[in-house]
Parts: structure tokens; sequence; C-alpha cells
């Protein structure tokens, strides 16, 4: 993989990872328990992190960082603004908004961890994938609770 290629496929996941934490600042300020708030605040302390390393690798790499999302992130977060509106914050439906868009992100980065990635960049791409795969269990897990364990503490 030239250096070119390995720019562009980590904008791609500068993008994703930028995705993940506005999305994850959506469903905190618009679910209605402070656990999971807390939850949400957290990954996105987290892909924010993941941006910074990822624009860091980039640069030196030679190349231009990516600065923002995607457009189809921004219609995600409306969806889950769309959602917490109409169920008023309701845990379950913004868990269930988080894990659509672990999914996604897992996707996203598995792609690029199994391209022809070497070194740091590779290392760097391998660890952030296995952090995200995470938060996709967990967001699994939390999906599976009973919505009766997540009330509102407003």
């Amino acid at each position: 993989m030239t250096n070119e290629d390995a720019i562009f496929q980590l904008n791609g996941l500068i993008e994703t990872a930028r995705n993940g934490e506005l999305g994850y600042l959506t469903a905190a300020q618009h679910v209605a328990n402070t656990q999971l708030e807390t939850v949400f605040l957290d990954y996105a302390k987290q892909r924010a992190g993941f941006v910074k390393h990822l624009q860091a690798e980039v640069e030196r790499l030679g190349g231009t960082p990516a600065t923002s999302g995607t457009i189809i992130a921004a219609l995600h977060r409306g969806w889950i603004d769309l959602k917490s509106a109409v169920t008023g914050g309701d845990g379950a439906s913004i868990i269930a908004a988080c894990e659509t868009g672990e999914d996604s992100g897992s996707a996203a980065f598995e792609r690029v961890v199994n391209m022809d990635l070497t070194g740091e960049t590779k290392t760097l791409v391998e660890k952030q994938y296995k952090s995200i795969v995470e938060a996709h269990k967990h967001m699994l897990h939390l999906k599976e609770q009973p919505a009766t364990d997540y009330p509102k503490t407003d």
C-alpha cells in the first residue's frame, strides 16, 4: 500500500471516528439517564482521542488529515434527535441507535485493518479497531437489558 493509499484510508477512519464522537455526544445530550450519559460521554472522549491519533498519523505520513465527519453521520445524529424527541430520552432507543453506529464503525475499521498496512499505522488502526469492537459489544449488552434498567434520572 502506498503512503497516499494509507492516507486516504486513515482519513476515512478519521471521519468514522468523528462520526462516533458526535453521535455519542448527541446521545449523551438526549438520554434521560445519568449513567448512560456518562457511558456515552466516555465513548465520545475515546473517539475524539482516536481522531487526534489518526490525524497525527496522516501528518506523519505526509498527508493532510480530514477534519470533520460525514453527511451520513449527520443524518444518523438527526435520527437520534428524532427518536429521543419521540421517546422522551428513552435509554433503550438511544442505545439501539448507538449500537447501529458502532456496527457501522466497526465494519469501517475492520475493512482497513484487513488491508496491507504496515508498522505504526497498522498498530494504531488495530488498537482502535479492538476498542471499537469492545464498545460495540458493550452497546449490544446494554441493548439486551430490560428498558426498566434505564429509568429517567432527570
